[in-house]
């Protein structure tokens, strides 16, 4: 099975690496969907980026910019970059694979699962939070331990906020720092916290760590060979550095094992490329049919769309239907969106962080691909 997923990455019908200013973007639509690109690499791709863009067993990949600001150093379909939050739907699909095994129920409480003598999760009007609201930000946790009064511990950055918090941490905020912001399952609210504490939760029932169920279920099983939540030796030979919205270097993000889940994979575009595949159903996997159960919209959410567990899925204005999810980490954005029903998906990264810009940026390429 690995070994046909490589072929099929190695054999894609247009793989193209192009550089910041190849095209010749005019006041008219551009002719090509690699001038299109271009044409919007302009404008989003202020340090570096690199793009993928699957259409059935088309692909297509544009590197763009540079690896360091004032170094002439491009990235490739290699280079690593952080995905932020899409690092999400990978621990959401842990749990979907442990719902379609039987081995939980979406509906579980999770305070069974943790050590009771060290932590005691918030309730609400008698309600505790399970399962699928730690999957979908319905447990009323607010998003980040930075929003209480929660006493910082030695050696916070805020360039790299939850690398200082270790697990007790986080289990005495739990336990005496924190009130529901509503009744779990009433209402959404994005939070970080709750999705980390669902990945260390699953690292818990497996008797490991996130690290250890994130690297043997999903990176091995697929051949993700280029994906970690640690940087290893070979991604930092080929590490597009992060970079601020001033264009400053940032650290890389770093986190003990109960924020892992939330926000902390380094991968590749080829790696993610992969990802994407599977999520279209182009590649077969033991995980195909997680994927899908994590896709499968739930409940509106003003504004994001319809929510699955942690992908979102909506109409854009030229009318594509698209589910989606984007990152963000002090040096880094990410989006990947795909259009299920044109078999069409795209996948953006750069190292330079601002606020929706990756966003922007992934939809406009989804919208070029349908026009082009």
């Amino acid at each position: 099975m690995i070994d046909a997923m490589k072929v099929f990455r190695l054999t894609a019908l247009a793989a193209l690496v192009l550089s910041v200013g190849c095209g010749s973007p005019t006041s008219s639509e551009p002719a090509t969907l690699t001038e299109a690109i271009d044409s919007l690499a302009e404008q989003y791709a202020q340090v570096g980026a690199m793009v993928g863009v699957v259409r059935g067993s088309e692909t297509l990949v544009l590197s763009y910019g540079t690896k360091r600001v004032g170094a002439n150093d491009p990235p490739d379909r290699h280079s690593t970059f952080e995905i932020g939050s899409i690092t999400k739907t990978f621990t959401t699909m842990l749990l979907a694979q442990q719902i379609l095994e039987g081995a939980l129920e979406p509906d579980e409480t999770v305070q069974p699962y943790l050590p009771g003598d060290r932590v005691t999760l918030p309730t609400r009007e008698g309600e505790e939070i399970t399962f699928l609201q730690l999957a979908t930000h319905r447990t009323g946790l607010p998003k980040q331990v930075q929003d209480s009064d929660y006493p910082r511990p030695p050696g916070f950055d805020p360039l790299n906020h939850y690398a200082a918090y270790t697990t007790d941490h986080i289990y005495d905020y739990l336990t005496n720092y924190v009130a529901l912001v509503f009744t779990p399952g009433s209402d959404w609210l994005y939070s970080n916290t709750g999705v980390g504490l669902l990945g260390h939760v699953l690292g818990l029932i497996d008797g490991t760590s996130y690290e250890t169920l994130v690297t043997r279920e999903v990176f091995d099983v697929m051949g993700m060979e280029s994906s970690s939540l640690f940087l290893t030796d070979a991604q930092l030979a080929n590490l597009a550095l992060g970079h601020s919205s001033s264009r400053a270097v940032t650290p890389n993000y770093t986190a003990n094992d109960i924020y892992q889940g939330a926000g902390f994979i380094k991968t590749s575009l080829d790696d993610m490329l992969v990802y994407l595949q599977a999520h279209l159903g182009l590649i077969a996997t033991p995980l195909n049919d997680a994927l899908e159960y994590t896709r499968a919209p739930r409940f509106p959410v003003e504004y994001w769309g319809d929510s699955g567990l942690d992908w979102y899925t909506k109409q854009l204005d030229d009318g594509q239907v698209v589910t989606y999810k984007g990152g963000r980490t002090s040096g880094y954005g990410a989006y990947m969106g795909l259009n299920e029903a044109a078999q069409t998906g795209t996948i953006v990264l750069t190292n330079h962080s601002v606020a929706g810009r990756a966003m922007e940026f992934g939809e406009a390429v989804l919208k070029a691909a349908a026009r082009h």
